[in-house]
């Protein structure tokens, strides 16, 4: 049986020495840490979405401008789950596609791009956060 946090393990091998272990703290924090203010944000503006598909979200909003790799969002969707019945990917790009789907419906300030074989990034203006929950006012 393949070990399934393997993947997981590269990507904090992956960095440099000297950030492998603020990297990995930097992981625990994002999948331990709930942080409140950005789900109840997040719930005022999009209120049907599952608590999954908010933690990848979440993950993807933690290191924005920068890609997330499929097994850390695998990892922040599953996180209530043992790691033997974490989401196989395609849960992650359908996950993916509803976030894609609401943002254009809610006009928020936000893209999720593909990086094919890598992962996802999301880019968005400084000034916007989650948090808020509030999306920009359109202009008439």
């Amino acid at each position: 049986m393949q070990d399934p946090l393997a993947p997981l393990r590269a990507e904090v091998m992956a960095q440099p020495p000297e950030d492998r272990v603020e990297y990995a703290l930097d992981l625990l924090r994002l999948y331990l840490d709930p942080v409140p203010e950005f789900f109840l944000g997040v719930h005022r503006i999009a209120p049907g979405l599952q608590p999954a598909d908010v933690r990848v979200l979440r993950a993807l909003d933690a290191r924005r401008g920068y890609i997330v790799s499929m097994q850390s969002l695998i990892a922040a969707r599953s996180l209530d789950r043992v790691v033997d019945d974490w989401a196989p990917p395609q849960k992650v790009v359908s996950c993916i596609a509803k976030l894609r789907r609401i943002v254009k419906q809610r006009r928020l300030p936000v893209t999720i791009a593909t990086f094919t074989g890598l992962g996802y990034c999301l880019e968005a203006p400084a000034c916007f956060r989650f948090e808020d929950g509030v999306a920009p006012q359109v202009s008439s």
